[in-house]
């Protein structure tokens, strides 16, 4: 049995497996890439694509819609993708057999899925990092069904700055789209998947963390290894929650404290106020707290940063 499936992974797959392949499809997650139609009209001419809130009550929203791109080679959206959805995790590649229009069908079948307690919830398919979630095998959550069109999926990974190939499974069952499925019915979400999706979140917060340092702690980012340096910071932020800082801005304020003095083991005896702060529970004040710290470890480590990096 092989280890079990963990969003904070890093890719397996070396760039030279991914250069020969042909994706023929970009899935665009509108509410990460801002005005994406127009966009992609700047980008193509004649863009061959769906938006696959069209024909479903979420047309009303369709601005922030998922975008399925049909991409021959040399699209200029595969470079865009290349170039800056790793950054940004706006997207990912597909290769499929199917249609256009066979494809955008099947994808609309997860839009909205059942919750395990019964209500619908829509499910950021486009997500790189979700989609990596219904892909991997049933006993982590994965969604076979999800797969079906699918023979390889490229997916960026910002957190490791490297990109996820994926392989349509041997084991899979080769099901047409549309076929042997009751297209009306809502999926059901289990139990797995939902941790899964749960880690999603987690994850998207760490990627922030991280480019914050990158933004004003280069030379912090650029002593490590980045292996350490995630380890560190994702350390600092599980602690940070467990502590009772749960917001982003209180998280960053922590992390700040890492640019300036390094990894949690050496807080206590660096910046013992710094350390009790951590430690005390904030209640309602975890955000005045945890950028009381930062600026105590600013004020005490006089290190060169670029920029600001204490808002709020």
């Amino acid at each position: 049995m092989g280890p079990m499936f963990d969003v904070f992974d890093a890719p397996s797959q070396t760039i030279a497996q991914l250069q020969d392949m042909h994706f023929n499809y970009v899935l665009i997650d509108g509410s990460k890439r801002a005005e994406a139609e127009r966009w992609l009209y700047e980008l193509v001419d004649t863009p061959d694509y769906r938006n696959l809130f069209d024909g479903t009550e979420w047309a009303s929203i369709r601005d922030v819609a998922p975008l399925l791109v049909r991409t021959d080679r040399g699209h200029a959206l595969l470079e865009q993708l290349s170039l800056e959805g790793k950054a940004q995790e706006w997207g990912y590649a597909i290769a499929s057999d199917e249609s256009l229009d066979a494809l955008a069908d099947h994808l609309r079948r997860f839009v909205t899925v059942r919750h395990p307690l019964g209500y619908n919830v829509m499910l950021r398919f486009a997500d790189p990092t979700v989609a990596r979630i219904l892909l991997a095998s049933s006993g982590d959550g994965g969604v076979p069904e999800y797969w079906s069109p699918y023979t390889a999926v490229k997916l960026p990974d910002a957190l490791w700055d490297g990109w996820h190939l994926q392989i349509r499974p041997d084991w899979l069952p080769e099901v047409g789209v549309g076929r042997n499925v009751e297209s009306s019915a809502s999926f059901r979400l289990g139990e797995l998947t939902l941790s899964g999706l749960t880690d999603t979140d987690r994850r998207a917060t760490l990627v922030k963390l991280v480019q914050h340092l990158e933004t004003y702690f280069p030379s912090r980012v650029a002593s490590n290894v980045r292996q350490a340096l995630i380890k560190d910071i994702r350390t600092i932020m599980e602690q940070a929650l467990a502590n009772g800082y749960e917001s982003l801005q209180a998280l960053l304020h922590w992390c700040t404290v890492y640019g300036y003095l390094g990894e949690l083991s050496l807080w206590e005896a660096a910046a013992p106020g710094i350390y009790d702060l951590f430690h005390r529970w904030p209640g309602t004040a975890a955000e005045a707290q945890a950028r009381e710290a930062a600026m105590i470890a600013m004020s005490s480590a006089g290190a060169q940063v670029q920029g600001e990096p204490i808002h709020g």
